[in-house]
């Protein structure tokens, strides 16, 4: 009794599961189903100092083998997946830190999150955001149509 009451208080707690690669994942919607409907997972990447954030545009009966395929091509090779970003970052690397580009992406940017588009198609929106410390601000590269159109900044 107690429990349902503390649920219509604070609302239905968020369904989370084991999911066989992405590990624990969390529903972030709500009970009719929605276009932005999605689940949050953390995955643990080697040579990250933190685990990477992993949106996946999914409805709630939760990702399939084709958003687990898409992430293991985008993280198989992260210095190509930087590379498809670099485009939209260029000018905004300079202007934010005052400074050129080394040409190792990893002496100035840390990536920090992946997001998977609606039926892992990637002509379909997604993102990648990095921290890009000398500016204190988040780059986050938006996909349309399988290709980097803007940079997103924010702090």
């Amino acid at each position: 009794m107690f429990q349902k009451i503390m649920n219509f208080l604070a609302g239905e707690p968020r369904i989370e599961i084991e999911h066989e690669f992405f590990g624990k994942i969390r529903f972030m919607g709500g009970d009719t189903p929605a276009d932005n409907d999605y689940w949050e997972s953390e995955l643990t990447l080697e040579g990250m100092k933190q685990p990477i954030t992993v949106l996946i545009n999914a409805p709630k009966q939760g990702p399939d083998e084709m958003h687990v395929a898409f992430c293991q091509q985008a993280m198989s090779d992260l210095d190509a997946l930087f590379d498809k970003c670099w485009p939209v970052f260029e000018a905004d690397f300079k202007q934010w830190t005052d400074k050129d580009f080394s040409g190792n992406w990893r002496d100035d940017f840390e990536l920090m999150g992946l997001e998977i588009p609606g039926n892992a198609d990637q002509n379909n929106e997604w993102t990648v955001t990095y921290f890009v410390a000398a500016a204190n601000h988040y780059f986050t590269a938006r996909f349309i149509d399988g290709k980097p159109k803007y940079n997103e900044i924010d702090g």
